[in-house]
């Protein structure tokens, strides 16, 4: 996972809610396995002026620990900022995220952490960032409301789901909250961009978790009466299942449908009929033995198997 931090430095937000935060942001990296070829972090701080606070590629890794990183979020200073430039700083994880995040061939999840009362009043809009952000990165984005007076309007924008808008009003609500994102965001699916190879490994009784936007596949297709995915795979080491579901994010056993995969030219592959109004297509690989090593490509294909896109 490429996780994004976003912390409101705002004057509203005050010291005492922003030092909270970041301790139990501390107790939220502790929690994760952090490391080049697992969980790297940003951290991105915000007034009227935002500033990059960590950056995990800019980070030594000879020198690299979890207990550093711990400390530099303790380190962050309040910025105690005249206004709210929320939209400036979602806009700034667009671009650090662009340069940054690992490419979408690896199949790594990237997700966002908003914490924020809600209340920009300076900068570019929220709403257009909002949405630039998944529509480039295709991150999924959490707003986290931080004391009673939230904006709740403007935490429903900034997320990308209302599932993902969360209010805390004091410390303990907080922790709770984090224990929550941790589980949360580690089930979080890799966006898939069709036609481009994804080559990654899943441990023994592990899953991973992917998901293709069908929006434009629809869009496309011709009648507008759906169209079909396939998922090609090729297993290089070891042995997988592979599970989908139009309504699951995490299909598995009982919450998905097992693939039956198909041989054509010594690759497997797979399709499935996407009805109209049907936003996505999840999917799952699960790792059977002690280590398991693949790639897969999707492709979107209309009614008579021609590739869109």
């Amino acid at each position: 996972m490429d996780l994004f931090i976003i912390l409101d430095s705002s004057g509203s937000i005050g010291a005492t809610n922003f030092e909270q935060v970041k301790s139990a942001l501390a107790d939220l990296v502790s929690m994760l396995h952090i490391g080049p070829k697992k969980v790297q972090v940003w951290v991105i701080s915000y007034g009227s002026v935002v500033e990059t606070s960590i950056a995990f590629h800019n980070m030594p890794m000879a020198e690299f620990t979890k207990e550093r990183l711990i400390q530099q979020i303790r380190n962050i200073r309040y910025m105690n900022g005249a206004c709210t430039a929320t939209g400036d700083a979602l806009q700034e994880a667009r671009r650090v995220c662009d340069k940054s995040c690992r490419s979408h061939r690896e199949g790594v999840s990237r997700v966002v952490l908003v914490f924020t009362d809600g209340y920009s009043n300076c900068g570019t809009p929220v709403g257009a960032e909002s949405s630039n952000l998944l529509a480039i990165t295709k991150a999924s984005v959490f707003a986290v409301g931080i004391g009673a007076g939230v904006n709740t309007a403007e935490l429903n924008t900034i997320a990308t789901d209302k599932k993902y808008v969360i209010h805390v009003n004091n410390y303990h609500a907080l922790i709770d909250a984090m224990n929550n994102i941790t589980i949360y965001t580690c089930g979080i699916p890799a966006f898939v961009i069709p036609n481009v190879k994804v080559e990654t490994s899943a441990p023994m009784n592990t899953f991973r978790y992917y998901q293709v936007d069908t929006t434009e596949l629809l869009r496309q297709s011709r009648n507008h009466q759906g169209g079909f995915i396939e998922i090609s795979a090729n297993v290089h080491l070891g042995k997988v299942d592979v599970y989908t579901s139009t309504t699951e994010s995490n299909p598995g056993p009982g919450t998905g449908q097992r693939v039956a995969f198909q041989t054509r030219g010594g690759e497997l592959y797979y399709m499935e009929y996407i009805e109209e109004d049907t936003p996505r297509l999840y999917f799952s690989f699960y790792g059977l033995q002690q280590e398991n090593e693949y790639d897969f490509t999707v492709q979107w294909l209309d009614l008579q198997g021609g590739i869109i896109g």
